[in-house]
């Protein structure tokens, strides 16, 4: 029995199976979530398990509670065998729970993992995660309340108003700081195709440039896509291909990108778009490395690096 008829058949048991949790329904990245399980779904009856999984991965990146691409993903990992992919792919949905404060909805989903794949070390601590989170809940023994109503408190006395003071010579500024030289932060990618749509999955940042987002840059600087980037745990390879002379990357993310800039990449020419990457709070340029990954597609020519 796959995924999909599981969840079909567990009807009033399992309350997630009705509603999925921070999925918008409407809104410009619905539509990209919903072709990729859809193509993810043709993927599996064709017997395409490795095209499946990518689009799979795609859609966690573009809604990572996503009930629907996060319960296909594990099951697509359990049943080729991966069944500490499929824990961990379950650890992680329940840890995206808990700071929304679905407390609740992380439980149901712990048990519903457990059914699927057993006793499992990262299940294991997602409960203890659980347990940390519902504890929080209430507060210490002799904790002091917050006070019902505000407490009025009076107006501090007026200070006098000083006296005139003669006029001060306004000494020359200095010398102007030496501008600061922006970093870049390297990320190396591959290109996935799905139809007439193309994406670019790209991984990287380093210890010192922890990237949170990725954006898309048009022209005169509009911004086309931005997208949350997802972190990738110590030793996790990723899906990218690694390349010499670069460090495994710190996170990873998934874009929508258009036929020009994917002819821009195989002909070996600047792109018309531009990526940069937030890191605390503010925004840098990309280093992209192309690893050659094609997935879903045949590649033209060499991509300049």
């Amino acid at each position: 029995m796959n995924d999909d008829s599981r969840l079909a058949n567990r009807g009033t048991t399992d309350p997630l199976a009705e509603a999925e949790p921070g999925a918008s329904q409407s809104g410009p990245n619905r539509s990209d979530l919903e072709a990729l399980k859809d193509g993810a779904a043709m993927m599996i009856q064709a017997g395409n398990r490795v095209a499946a999984m990518a689009l799979l991965w795609s859609a966690v990146a573009i809604d990572p509670t996503d009930l629907a691409a996060h319960r296909r993903l594990a099951a697509t990992l359990a049943s080729g065998g991966d069944i500490d992919g499929a824990a961990e792919e379950y650890a992680r949905y329940i840890e995206f729970m808990l700071p929304l404060g679905e407390v609740g909805r992380a439980t149901l989903e712990l048990s519903y993992g457990a059914s699927m794949i057993g006793s499992h070390p990262a299940l294991h601590e997602a409960a203890e995660k659980i347990v940390t989170s519902v504890r929080s809940i209430v507060p210490p023994s002799g904790a002091a309340l917050a006070p019902s109503a505000p407490v009025i408190k009076p107006s501090p006395a007026m200070r006098p108003i000083a006296p005139a003071r003669a006029p001060v010579e306004i000494a020359i500024a200095g010398p102007l700081p030496t501008p600061r030289l922006l970093p870049k932060v390297p990320f190396r990618f591959c290109v996935h195709a799905d139809g007439d749509r193309h994406w670019m999955q790209l991984e990287g940042g380093t210890a010192d440039l922890v990237p949170v987002a990725v954006r898309v840059v048009g022209a005169d600087d509009n911004i086309i896509e931005t997208r949350l980037c997802i972190p990738l745990a110590p030793g996790d390879k990723g899906h990218a291909p690694t390349v010499e002379n670069t460090e495994p990357g710190v996170a990873w993310v998934v874009v929508g990108i258009p036929n020009d800039v994917v002819a821009a990449i195989d002909a070996g020419q600047p792109a018309p778009y531009g990526f940069q990457a937030k890191v605390g709070d503010e925004w840098f340029s990309l280093d992209l490395v192309d690893t050659g990954c094609r997935l879903g597609r045949t590649r033209a020519k060499s991509a300049a690096s």
